[in-house]
């Protein structure tokens, strides 16, 4: 046994001993090893799974938008191409108020209070304090009718050559207008009218004197306001 001890206890042997030994750890630490590999595997592909899902989910946005923006092009191309040559306005489905307001001071000379692209409507008020208010058509054959405190005015077919015309009177008047065109726009007329210095009262009008607009703080006032339609 002696002789058998010293056999093996050379260098050999002392390696062959490690050798097993490490083998055996290593084949014990083999399952685990393994097991970490398909567990980053696994992340792996998930991640490049994930990218990837990501990347299409966004792509299929970046289309729709495309699509969105491309299709919302074609309907405004389409929808111009269906003017016709008329202007957008013509087209408007709902009533537009636009304010009237003019107050001035005695020499202020003619000033649009109002243009709706077929109607204009201009006051001025004169050296003395004289209020004037004026309507326009741009358009051929139009109609224009009024009402109010004083004589009514009437033109069912009002011409570029006949404008302007005259509103009515304008001592302390409310006065009502409508106005229509060819094409189909329609604007109500709704205002106030006062000055320091009125015109003579026609034959059965009230006197006039019903002293200066908003206290003497402006000598001509016309204000109000107009549905477009």
């Amino acid at each position: 046994m002696r002789r058998i001890a010293r056999r093996f206890s050379s260098p050999v042997f002392t390696g062959v001993v490690v050798a097993l030994v490490v083998g055996a750890t290593t084949a014990a630490a083999a399952p685990t090893a393994v097991t970490s590999v398909v567990k980053f595997a696994k992340r792996a592909t998930f991640a490049k799974k994930a990218a990837h899902a990501t990347r299409a989910k966004y792509a299929t946005r970046a289309g729709k938008a495309k699509h969105a923006t491309l299709a919302l092009s074609a309907k405004v191309a389409n929808n111009s191409s269906l003017l016709q040559g008329h202007p957008a306005s013509d087209f408007a489905t709902g009533p537009s108020n636009q304010k009237i307001d003019f107050r001035a001071q005695a020499g202020t000379g003619e000033t649009t209070i109002l243009d709706t692209g077929k109607l204009l409507m201009s006051a001025s008020c004169d050296g003395t304090g004289k209020l004037r208010i004026l309507a326009s058509t741009k358009v051929d054959h139009a109609d224009i009718e009024g009402l109010g405190n004083g004589g009514d005015i009437q033109d069912d077919d009002f011409n570029i050559s006949e404008s302007p015309v005259s509103l009515g009177p304008t001592q302390g008047e409310t006065r009502r207008v409508m106005y229509t065109e060819p094409g189909g726009q329609t604007v109500e007329l709704n205002f106030l009218a006062s000055a320091s210095n009125y015109p003579p009262p026609g034959n059965g009008d009230p006197n006039p004197d019903h002293g200066k607009p908003l206290g003497g703080a402006v000598a001509c006032l016309v204000t109000g306001f107009a549905i477009v339609q």
